[in-house]
């Protein structure tokens, strides 16, 4: 199960573990769901056949539509069975699993912070009516209609105060390789990268104090005018299950998360990034700590000391322009 919660006083192995449980649990409950909905099509065909056949059958009716007759009652009665199964019985048992999953997603949301030294966090990312120059969000033609799923924070209260690299650093600036479309605002859109279909980091336009940045896809692109205009979603869903919501935004607010497939840059111990918080779809500040094949290991601004590994598509360059 996708979730944007981040742990609010640093990440556990338990937190790491919880999650995942939630995750495969969620993705069971869908797949049941599915089995469901297909028995249910079947079923409803065929209790049409059986009253088409009803009416057709002779006076005495024949021993073939008897035959068939029977053999619709049984495919019926075997479809409610497993029906019933899914519903209620092991392993799938899903009225069981939502009620627990649900109890799971509660005790998450209400969990106390329990660490007194690191600063507080907001584990839901808000709400916004509307976002600077945002339209009113609302569902995307085609976009999957999922089950209701906490979404993340935008902001976290208490924030500390980020250690930006001095002036006179010797540290060199790392770009981009070529190809790579890890690279902000007006050069992404110049190179090229700001596509429909792209994601992106986008940052929320009434965070200014401590921006927040949330992974999203684009979805339109209006070219009318001077500057270019783009829509951009959420990938998960809202509150009410309904598709994740839109924002207008322009390249200055977007980064461009590179591709599976291009060649990403190489970013040295100490370098200041912008990475995406594991089992989060929130990107925040961070140190790179060590350099890895697939992974940089990150120390997160304000998560009490703690290291965690982060894909390498997912560590963006802040300093890029």
């Amino acid at each position: 199960m996708a979730a944007r919660n981040r742990p609010r006083a640093g990440p556990m192995k338990d937190d790491s573990a919880d999650a995942h449980e939630e995750r495969n649990m969620w993705n069971q409950i869908v797949n049941d769901l599915k089995r469901l909905k297909a028995i249910q099509t079947r079923a409803t065909e065929v209790s049409k056949s059986i009253v088409e056949m009803e009416g057709r059958m002779a006076e005495p009716p024949t021993l073939k539509q008897i035959d068939e007759l029977d053999e619709l009652y049984r495919e019926g009665v075997k479809l409610a069975e497993e029906e019933q199964k899914i519903l209620n019985e092991e392993p799938n048992d899903v009225i069981k699993n939502v009620g627990i999953l649900t109890a799971l997603r509660t005790a998450s949301e209400i969990e106390p912070r329990n660490n007194s030294q690191s600063k507080s966090r907001n584990p839901k990312r808000q709400k916004l009516d509307t976002d600077g120059t945002v339209d009113s969000p609302g569902p995307s033609p085609g976009a999957p209609v999922a089950a209701a799923k906490a979404k993340a924070g935008a902001v976290r209260a208490g924030s500390v105060p980020i250690v930006k690299e001095p002036k006179e650093s010797k540290e060199p600036v790392v770009k981009a390789e070529e190809g790579s479309e890890g690279i902000k605002g007006p050069s992404a859109e110049k190179a090229g990268k700001l596509f429909i279909g792209a994601e992106v980091a986008y940052r929320l336009a009434k965070a200014k104090e401590d921006p927040q940045w949330i992974q999203c896809e684009i979805i339109s692109i209006d070219t009318a005018g001077n500057k270019k205009r783009y829509e951009v979603q959420d990938p998960e869903p809202d509150d009410n299950g309904q598709p994740g919501q839109i924002y207008k935004a322009s390249a200055a607010t977007l980064i461009a998360i590179p591709s599976p497939e291009t060649p990403l840059p190489d970013y040295v111990v100490g370098k200041q990034v912008l990475a995406r918080y594991p089992e989060t779809t929130t990107f925040y500040r961070a140190i790179v700590t060590n350099v890895k094949k697939d992974v940089y290991r990150l120390k997160f601004e304000d998560d009490n000391e703690n290291e965690m590994e982060v894909s390498r598509r997912f560590v963006l360059d802040l300093t890029a322009k």
